[in-house]
């Protein structure tokens, strides 16, 4: 791996930091301002709710799909570089969106924007590795993007009505233009390009491959919750199964792949991006449940609602900063172990909360906990993928960490709201009911028939128990498996194991 020039200050490597964290403050505001905008935009661009929802889905399905993809180029090209050019194609797809006459415009900038965002977050992770070389302090920088993260999706909705307050809706796109700017001007002067000392050439079938089997999956999942598995699911399913079975043969036969599986060799790495699949599970699925209790079950507006998810935002913006500082006092064991245990007790407490006014601080408390837990832990669960990789595939790494978390969210939706929907039918015991479709419609019905009411809100609220035992369970497993991967520093692991050409052949 090459390196033009090395920060040595730590004002430098600070202020580089900074520079990486503009496009990633971005990227993650894209991902949640839209929704404030889509009434506007529907209005104006007569959109239908089809289009409405592919124009927030086209940038999540992109950063998505993309990722194996555009990591592996970066580790080819070089990461600062890749940067670069995406924050470009950032600025100007973000400018064709906003000046957009029609809902087809804006889904295609989006889906533009999510390819070139894709790209950013896994080469932003993998230059922090040249910045910082010492173990405690790379994680605490990760914490540090971490933090900017959440930060960026936590005031996004207000960015978004502050700017549609003032201005047309295209002012949340253009808001990219001056921050990608930005980060061109400055990124060249702070950070040095890293990239291997020998580019593998890409395999352009294996990138399609992956491309195509991702956003299949996703796709098939995030439909499943909407319309249950109908047959553009069942089709899009084996899509994705069957090309990322083809994908992953492929890479073994190739001498440069796209994806290498001798990292995933490596008991380390397996376990820890199971634990990051699995927690990613459980957040994501318990994150639908927590909504609609908020919101269905106990009556509560939109904004209501989201004053009792505040504390949850605090808590994991806390913990992403409060975990490196742990990680640098105590054994990260004992950090990782402390932080799954908490995440543990969150979903207990998602067992237990009633139906009545007293559930509300029950399940604030539980949240709060559960994202305290993985807000502390992730940064250090992300360096042990990335900093067990060759440093010639810091970006492939980052990218297979963050994908991890993509499937599990779209799958935890998936799996937990079909076992949801099954307990709350089964506990409602109506069925052929238009109550017993989902809670929405139970709720609708029942505000004419106050025993049906009490029924729906009960059926539901058994449904959310059942998700967090669940959530316990799954706890239990991530407990062993992050226990063991945080077992031995990633450098003694890398020395135990096979060397790369070995675990290849």
């Amino acid at each position: 791996m090459t390196t033009e020039t090395t920060p040595t200050s730590r004002t430098r490597s600070v202020l580089a930091l900074a520079a990486l964290a503009f496009p990633t403050l971005l990227v993650a505001v894209d991902i949640a301002v839209l929704n404030v905008a889509l009434p506007t935009m529907g209005r104006d661009l007569h959109a239908s709710a089809t289009e409405l929802l592919w124009m927030t889905d086209s940038y999540n399905f992109m950063v998505a799909g993309a990722m194996l993809t555009t990591g592996a180029i970066a580790d080819r090209i070089g990461r600062r570089r890749m940067i670069l050019v995406c924050a470009a194609i950032f600025a100007i797809a973000s400018g064709i969106g906003a000046f957009s006459s029609t809902p087809e415009l804006v889904i295609v900038a989006r889906g533009v924007m999510g390819l070139a965002g894709s790209a950013i977050l896994p080469a932003s992770m993998a230059l922090l590795g040249g910045l910082f070389t010492d173990e405690k302090a790379r994680i605490q920088a990760m914490g540090a993007m971490m933090t900017v993260f959440l930060g960026g999706m936590a005031v996004a909705p207000f960015v978004g009505g502050l700017l549609l307050a003032h201005f047309w809706w295209g002012s949340v796109f253009l808001m990219g233009v001056p921050v990608m700017a930005l980060t061109i001007a400055v990124v060249p002067r702070l950070i040095p390009e890293s990239k291997a000392d020998v580019p593998a050439p890409l395999d352009l079938t294996s990138a399609a491959m992956s491309i195509v089997s991702v956003l299949s999956l996703v796709f098939a999942l995030k439909r499943a919750v909407a319309t249950g598995f109908d047959s553009p699911v069942l089709v899009t399913l084996v899509v994705g199964v069957v090309l990322g079975t083809l994908f992953l043969r492929r890479q073994a036969t190739l001498a440069h792949p796209l994806l290498d599986l001798a990292l995933l060799a490596r008991p380390r790495v397996r376990r820890t991006l199971a634990a990051l699949f699995l927690t990613a599970l459980l957040m994501g699925g318990t994150s639908l449940f927590f909504n609609l209790y908020l919101q269905e079950v106990q009556g509560l507006s939109p904004l209501q609602a989201a004053w009792w998810m505040l504390p949850m935002m605090v808590s994991m913006i806390g913990a992403a900063n409060l975990g490196p500082w742990l990680n640098r006092r105590l054994p990260q064991r004992i950090v990782v172990v402390s932080m799954m245990s908490l995440m543990a007790v969150g979903f207990a407490l998602y067992a237990v909360a009633p139906a009545s006014s007293a559930g509300r601080p029950v399940v604030a408390i539980g949240s709060s906990l559960a994202t305290f837990g993985i807000g502390a832990a992730f940064p250090m669960l992300m360096d042990g993928v990335m900093s067990a990789a060759p440093p010639e595939r810091a970006a492939s790494s980052a990218s297979l960490a963050q994908l991890s978390n993509e499937l599990g969210i779209a799958m935890g939706l998936t799996v937990l709201g079909s076992l949801g929907t099954v307990v709350y039918r089964w506990r409602l015991g109506l069925p052929g009911s238009t109550a017993e479709q989902s809670v929405l419609d139970g709720i609708r019905e029942g505000r004419h028939d106050p025993v049906l009411l009490t029924s729906v809100k009960d059926s539901f609220t058994d449904a959310f128990h059942v998700t967090g035992l669940v959530g316990v369970a799954l706890m239990a497993v991530v407990l062993v498996l992050a226990s063991r991967a945080t077992r031995e520093s990633a450098t003694a692991a890398v020395e135990d194991l096979p060397d790369l050409e070995e675990c290849a052949a």
